[in-house]
Formats: structure tokens, sequence, C-alpha cells
């Protein structure tokens, strides 16, 4: 199985220059409650953020890195809460679908 994190952002010095961060990772249910993550790949774009950060490439994957694993701890109809092995907290609330 196959996700993407995907990371908008804007750089202010560069003349608010939008850029987007990809990371794509394979995952495996390990038990009902958690998943293993491996990272696959990653991109940056426009091509002038991925010159700008090419020496501190390495470092920015490190922050996103998604490599180990991911544990729902709870969960209802519109939150869902989980930690990973790095100990970070993650609380996130499903979106209404508008159509």
């Amino acid at each position: 199985r196959r996700a993407a994190n995907v990371v908008e952002f804007s750089v202010r010095g560069l003349g608010l220059l939008s850029g987007k961060l990809t990371i794509e990772a394979t995952y495996t249910v390990s038990s009902p409650t958690r998943v293993d993550i491996r990272f696959e790949s990653s991109s940056i774009v426009p091509d002038q953020l991925s010159k700008l950060f090419e020496k501190n490439y390495d470092l920015l994957l490190q922050v996103f890195n998604p490599d180990g694993w991911l544990e729902i701890t709870y969960v209802d109809d519109t939150v869902r809460i989980g930690r990973d092995n790095k100990g970070n907290i993650f609380v996130v609330e499903r979106q209404v679908s508008q159509q």
C-alpha cells in the first residue's frame, strides 16, 4: 500500500514563491492499530526551490522522514489521534466533503 504526504508552503524571502514537498511511502498493517511505514521517494517543486534546498535536502527529509510506525490510539467519526516512533502526536480532524 502507498501513501503520500504533501506539504505546501511559501518562501517569503523569495517574493512569496510557493512550493510543494511530496514524500511517498509504502506501509503495511502490522496490527489493528499500527502501521509500519517505509520511505520510498521525495520531490520538491518548483525547480528553483529544489536548487535552494539542495545542500540541506537530507536535513529537510529527516524532519519529514516517514520511516517507522504510526499507532492509532483513538478514532471516532470526526477525530483520529495517533503517535509515532519519534514521539510525535497527531490529531487529525475529518473534513466534511463539500459537493
